[in-house]
């Protein structure tokens, strides 16, 4: 990886194979041209911009968050960006009602094994 004095705005394409799961350089470069992002050539290195890659690869949980929490989906971004699971579950379980440790169905087992196991 090559430290710049962009501060690491420029991402080498072998990271970019590491961020997108792939091996072969040559599919990261797909991967950025049918996103529209730049490709920049620094002698024989092939760089990109880590801001463009990140929103790239975010979009899809950010559409999801609108989506299922519309009234504060970027808090929950803003957790999922630092990892902070707890403050994630407490926000997303406030508005979900569980019901832990009811039982909302009966069920009426047939064999005698079923039956033994319903038992424990």
């Amino acid at each position: 990886m090559i430290k710049n004095g962009t501060n690491g705005k420029l991402i080498e394409m072998e990271e970019l194979c590491q961020i997108i799961k792939t091996k072969d350089i040559r599919t990261a470069i797909a991967w950025c041209e049918r996103f529209g992002i730049p490709i920049i050539h620094r002698g024989n290195k092939r760089l990109t911009y880590r801001f463009l890659v990140d929103i790239e690869v975010d979009r899809k949980i950010m559409q999801l968050l609108k989506k299922k929490y519309p009234e504060n989906w970027e808090e929950l971004y803003g957790y999922y960006k630092t990892e902070d699971l707890n403050s994630y579950l407490l926000a997303t379980s406030e508005e979900e009602n569980y019901t832990e440790g009811k039982i909302t169905s009966r069920s009426n087992p047939k064999s005698s094994f079923a039956k033994a196991f319903s038992k424990t």
